[in-house]
């Protein structure tokens, strides 16, 4: 058995090793020999038995701080090997595993201002294999600051964003929504103003997870990752809304015509961007997103994520929706 890589190893006396920083997991052995020590500061890459005593290695185990030794697989890229590290480090799965699932999704990300340039260059940069990309639009002045650049301006959006994927994550896969046949691991969507009702019917409707992030005058948010059968919706939002204010469905239907620009400072679009692209990650590695059932609120200037619950609403029929293994949910 060796410790798990990405475990930082700290001689912190004669007799003493400390097994990690993070208070989750962080652990001190007392009383060690000399060899002992040695053993353990080399233990993410040499075997800890027999030096340490089975005890030791038992409450290690337990503790999830030890990983059994693995085949050797192809090299990982090292701009990859920070993500999956600590994604392993804090889930079930190995390096392998880790990597292996993001190789294989593939997420859409449509509205490529600022936020969405930022979600889609951290989910390429994370290892996610196919980022889809969906905005017809071309780069404006105000595109720029995220990852784009004023040589970028006057290109179309799409274009502009697939050069820079290619060059940030050498090897993934881009590509537009109307050319591609499988259908994504996630969508999202990045809109001004008020999330699309009806691109989120169909996305539901599909069967296909949507995590909407809607940049309003000075906040952002994201969330909730709408899910058949999942704890509540997007759609399960605006009925609340309009419970409380009669008018929201005509607001909303003035917010959502034409083609509106949203205004994306870049501190808010990189928080924003940066949640939604976490919010993805944990979709994509198996894990419970903070988004489901809760939406994530940013407000300018302070740029503080605040969550906020959102009941399913008895008149949205997300929850009979069926989900991806085709049952409906309980």
């Amino acid at each position: 058995m060796r410790l798990r890589r990405g475990l930082r190893v700290l001689r912190t006396g004669d007799d003493e090793v400390q097994i990690g920083t993070d208070p989750r997991w962080s652990v001190r052995l007392h009383g060690l020999t000399a060899t002992q020590c040695r053993a353990v500061l080399r233990g993410t890459e040499r075997p800890l038995r027999p030096a340490l005593p089975e005890p030791v290695l038992i409450e290690l185990d337990r503790l999830g701080l030890l990983r059994a030794p693995v085949l050797r697989t192809t090299p990982m890229p090292d701009r990859l090997v920070p993500d999956v590290l600590a994604t392993a480090l804090v889930g079930d799965g190995d390096l392998r595993e880790v990597r292996e699932r993001r190789a294989a999704a593939t997420v859409t990300v449509g509205g490529l201002g600022r936020t969405g340039i930022l979600i889609a260059t951290t989910l390429a940069g994370a290892g996610v294999g196919t980022v889809l990309l969906d905005d017809r639009r071309r780069v404006l002045d105000a595109d720029v600051g995220t990852g784009l650049s004023p040589a970028d301006v006057g290109h179309r959006r799409q274009t502009a964003a697939a050069q820079l994927l290619r060059t940030v994550a050498p090897g993934v896969r881009t590509g537009s929504t109307d050319r591609w046949g499988n259908a994504p691991t996630v969508v999202v969507t990045v809109s001004a103003d008020a999330a699309d009702p009806e691109q989120g019917l169909r996305l539901m409707s599909a069967g296909l997870p949507w995590l909407p992030v809607v940049l309003r005058e000075a906040d952002a948010l994201i969330g909730p990752l709408s899910v058949p059968g999942g704890p509540s919706c997007q759609r399960c939002v605006e009925l609340a809304r309009a419970d409380r204010d009669p008018q929201w469905p005509r607001v909303l239907g003035l917010l959502c015509s034409g083609d509106r620009v949203a205004a994306e400072p870049v501190v808010l679009a990189a928080v924003a961007g940066g949640l939604a692209a976490a919010e993805v990650l944990r979709v994509v590695d198996g894990g419970r997103p903070m988004t489901a059932g809760r939406q994530y609120e940013v407000p300018m200037p302070s740029v503080e994520p605040r969550l906020r619950v959102w009941a399913a609403h008895p008149e949205c029929g997300c929850a009979a929706l069926p989900t991806s293994d085709g049952k409906v949910a309980d």
